[in-house]
């Protein structure tokens, strides 16, 4: 691994910098993180990667596409860069390949794991060193949002995972569960508010155990409670909960009391009872049953996200087959799927009856293809209703998919960078701001709305 002489920094003086974030929004946290170091140590953000100094690379390594797609990024950056600029690669892949990285890609000039990344500062920075000594970063370090809009923000609440499932790289590549602390988390939260923030996501690798390795009865809802006392953000989503560590009782009270939007992300991977106790998942299809049909029963206008994986080890055509009437007797607003990817590291890579990876990849045809129909069906129910729509741009004249459509939002129940989104026409509005809006008329996963009125 290449190793950079830190008495002789990159940079004699602080220049620009320019990032490509790779990965899951949990990735970009700590891109944020990174750069807001840089950031305060006197760099600032280029607004193209032909004008920056130091580009930046934070990767994602939790299956080999995305493996491969991060190699072919960093490949493609280093073939653009002028002899000047440096190129940092961090993150994921770095703790995953951090062997054979620095032969495979010598364009390279710094590598740095998910542990070292927070020390990119340090490595580029001249060789004043007045600004660490006033300040220390840590991964729960002041962050200043740079990669996403300026009303929304992400609340990432703890680290790495201790699930262990069978397929998974996690806690291989981030360690076991961590979680922040609650005033780090609720400071962070109150200061999103201050600055404008109108939608929080709160995210982790498993959402639904942050707390108990730090307070015990004092765990996520009522850490929703008090962001929502100290923040009060117009839209707080919850995404990535362990349907195995779900407080039914407490998720729907939060959910009655209107704390979070009626939108929840909970990760199944599949509904047979062999997969889930092969991939480790510690429930089984009549657990995931009687918690979907609770949710159902009991929040009006739920939506629910979920992922799925086919082509698992063992996964027959019966399994197959029982994973589908899952979906359509449970039908999703938002599906996800993967077909496997066979990880060396993880204990399913070791697993015997692989299934071919043709197979794997007709059942995820066949998957996205039945769950098309079941997003657009659902999405009809809104058709000639009000919704309560967040403008997240304005299109240019070229952007614009038909006459009269000036903008992108979302309403509630479409995650930002994730979902479908709604097209919004009628009366203008600036990004940040909360309409209402009556829809028109939906396509697949997409709304169509006019714009009626401002809700600030």
């Amino acid at each position: 691994m290449k190793r950079t002489d830190r008495s002789r920094p990159m940079f004699k003086t602080p220049g620009a910098y320019f990032f490509i974030n790779l990965g899951c929004p949990k990735n970009l946290v700590d891109a944020e993180i990174v750069a807001s170091t840089l950031d305060d140590s006197g760099w600032c953000k280029a607004p193209s990667m032909e004008q920056a100094d130091l580009i930046v690379v934070t990767t994602c390594a939790f299956i080999a596409p995305a493996e491969e797609e991060s190699v072919d990024t960093i490949l493609a950056v280093a073939a653009k860069k002028r002899e000047n600029q440096k190129l940092a690669v961090l993150g994921c892949l770095v703790s995953r390949e951090k062997e054979r990285l620095a032969e495979l890609l010598p364009e390279v000039d710094v590598f740095l794991d998910v542990k070292e990344m927070i020390r990119l500062e340090e490595i580029v920075n001249p060789a004043d060193r007045a600004f660490r000594e006033s300040i220390t970063y840590t991964t729960e370090g002041i962050r200043k949002r740079f990669f996403t809009p300026r009303h929304i923000a992400y609340l990432k609440i703890s680290e790495g995972c201790s699930n262990h499932c069978s397929y998974c790289l996690i806690p291989s590549i981030r360690g076991e569960n961590k979680s922040y602390p609650r005033e780090y988390i609720v400071g962070e939260a109150e200061r999103f508010s201050r600055e404008g923030v109108k939608e929080a996501v709160v995210i982790a690798q498993d959402t639904a155990v942050w707390g108990r390795d730090l307070y015990g009865d004092y765990g996520l809802y009522e850490l929703l409670s008090d962001i929502q006392r100290s923040a009060s953000f117009r839209w707080l989503r919850l995404m990535y909960l362990h349907p195995g560590h779900i407080d039914v009782e407490s998720l729907i009270g939060v959910l009655k009391r209107g704390l979070i939007v009626p939108y929840l992300d909970i990760p199944i991977q599949h509904a047979s009872d062999s997969v889930l106790r092969s991939m480790r998942r510690g429930y089984g299809k009549k657990d995931l049953e009687r918690l979907f049909d609770r949710l159902r029963d009991e929040v009006e206008d739920l939506v629910l996200r979920t992922t799925v994986i086919v082509g698992f080890p063992g996964e027959t055509e019966d399994d197959f087959d029982e994973l589908v009437q899952f979906i359509e007797d449970h039908p999703f607003d938002h599906l996800g799927v993967f077909a496997f990817s066979r990880e060396k590291g993880t204990p399913a890579f070791d697993f015997i009856d692989q299934v071919p990876a043709e197979d794997a990849e007709m059942r995820k045809e066949e998957i996205l293809d039945i769950q098309m129909d079941i997003s657009s069906s659902r999405l009809s129910r809104l058709q000639g209703r009000k919704v309560e729509v967040i403008i997240d741009s304005v299109l240019s004249e070229d952007e614009r998919p038909e006459s009269g459509i000036w903008g992108i939002g979302r309403f509630y129940g479409q995650a930002y960078d994730i979902d479908g989104v709604t097209f919004v026409g009628g009366e203008r509005f600036e990004p940040g701001t909360m309409i209402e809006a009556r829809v028109k008329r939906v396509e697949a996963y997409d709304v169509f709305v006019d714009a009626e009125r401002d809700l600030g």
